[in-house]
């Protein structure tokens, strides 16, 4: 007696046919597996300063902290309260010598809020005027209304 492998025609088919859909799945099936690593979550910070305490608040090292800082994204320089006292000249002084080099050391650091200049002074220094608002910060917002 002779026995002969017989395989119907349907189950041979759906074999291979099961090979060919499943082969591109593997890939995929794989790829879920890699973890990705999650963004870190990024802050801005507001370091807020006045004519009185400007110094002692944007210190370089304090700026450059953050500035080191991974999780910060943006650094702001607020001033607040009355810079009324500053003539032209001060303004110029204030730029060169205090402000610019703040924002010197990092591309995240960046100007907000208004400065309330002396009325007319700002316009005696347009340079600087310029200077002040292309760095994010406004001069006499209060009497642009």
């Amino acid at each position: 007696m002779k026995f002969h492998k017989i395989v119907p025609y349907k189950i041979r088919r759906a074999i291979s046919m099961a090979a060919i859909i499943g082969a591109p799945i593997l890939p995929i099936a794989a790829s879920c597996n890699e973890i990705e690593p999650e963004p870190t979550p990024t802050r801005d910070v507001e370091i807020k300063f006045s004519s009185i305490n400007a110094d002692k608040v944007l210190t370089m090292e304090t700026l450059q902290s953050y500035a080191n800082d991974e999780t910060v994204r943006t650094i702001y320089m607020v001033p607040i309260e009355h810079w009324n006292s500053s003539m032209a000249g001060n303004i110029t002084f204030m730029r060169k010598n205090f402000l610019q080099p703040r924002l010197n050391i990092s591309p995240k650091i960046h100007g907000r809020g208004d400065f309330d200049f002396v009325l007319g002074e700002a316009s005696k220094v347009p340079d600087d005027s310029l200077w002040f608002v292309k760095n994010g910060w406004t001069i006499n917002k209060k009497y642009q209304r």
